[in-house]
């Protein structure tokens, strides 16, 4: 259900666009836009309730799904600002480019915004790459870039492709979120098989939706199992932990924490958790998990507990 802020912008976008219905060619370029939930980072929820654990609860696990939760409603987010445009005939056509637009963003005033869509064709005339823009502007400046974009295939829900989100130009306009990043944050995708994979490179961006500035990736796969890697926020010690988890379709795994502390230790420790998780395996030479109780080195339960992953 589009919320009230979409439903005025999907009123905008029909004034500001040509009376008539969508052609194929039409349909041809908006396929080159992902849609919301196309992509997004599925993280197993594991099994229903939380039982005592003998070692301890899985924290670092629980914290990927929270991360997971977090790029997937900012990728929401923005895909939103271009979705709208969808069922919208677009306002100019010209041989290899449509365009949407302008019309007054109803949430900004003061603001106009743009969708604009491009091809280029192969030797036999056949479209391998689409680029668009989404862009915006408080007349009389210029329009600046929100969303670009480009992507390589039929549709953009099983293709390539690569997104520039610019958050600094939502800030100068006044548009932006107050969780959203303050630099580009860029977006690589490849749906193409197996695996899936999707890169947030956010390492320019501090507490961009929350999150450390980071090179978040995640890929998965047909069977379910799959990867995920994340940051966590330095604790109290000024210590953090960049992590690498593999995991099961059932929502067990195990995980490799790099952990980075101020001026001394940089090194590595290993963890596994069950389906409902709870640690099963520590390796934690540096006894950052809370179920080391501080005493280092510190290792708990059994390796062979751990699930055959990469």
């Amino acid at each position: 259900m589009r919320s009230a802020a979409e439903r005025r912008l999907a009123v905008a976008i029909a004034l500001a666009c040509a009376c008539g219905n969508l052609s194929n060619e039409d349909v041809a370029y908006l396929e080159a836009i992902p849609q919301r939930g196309a992509l997004r980072l599925s993280v197993p929820a594991g099994a229903s309730g939380q039982p005592a654990c003998a070692i301890g609860p899985a924290d670092v696990w629980t914290s990927a799904r929270t991360t997971g939760d977090a790029i997937n409603a900012g990728l929401d987010g923005i895909l939103a600002m271009v979705e709208t445009i969808r069922g919208f005939p677009p306002s100019t056509r010209a041989p290899d480019q449509r365009t949407w637009g302008p019309w007054p963003d109803q949430s900004h005033p003061g603001v106009q915004a743009r969708v604009v869509i491009a091809r280029e064709l192969d030797a036999q005339g056949v479209p391998w790459r689409w680029i668009y823009t989404f862009a915006a502007r408080r007349p009389p400046g210029d329009w600046l870039p929100i969303l670009e974009g480009e992507f390589f295939g039929a549709q953009a829900r099983d293709g390539v492709g690569r997104l520039v989100i610019h958050f600094e130009n939502s800030r100068a306009l006044g548009i932006a979120n107050p969780k959203d990043p303050t630099f580009p944050g860029r977006l690589y995708y490849d749906l193409t098989g197996d695996p899936r994979t999707i890169s947030l490179d956010l390492t320019d961006n501090p507490l961009g939706f929350g999150l450390v500035g980071f090179d978040y990736f995640w890929a998965g796969y047909n069977d379910g199992h799959g990867r995920f890697d994340y940051a966590l926020p330095p604790d109290a010690n000024g210590c953090r932990a960049e992590v690498t988890t593999w995991f099961t379709a059932a929502g067990n795994g195990k995980g490799a924490l790099h952990i980075h502390c101020p001026l001394v230790v940089d090194g590595y420790s290993n963890i596994c958790w069950d389906q409902s998780s709870c640690l099963t395996y520590v390796d934690d030479p540096f006894a950052v998990i809370a179920a080391c109780n501080g005493v280092k080195p510190c290792k708990l339960g059994n390796a062979a507990s751990c699930p055959a992953l990469p």
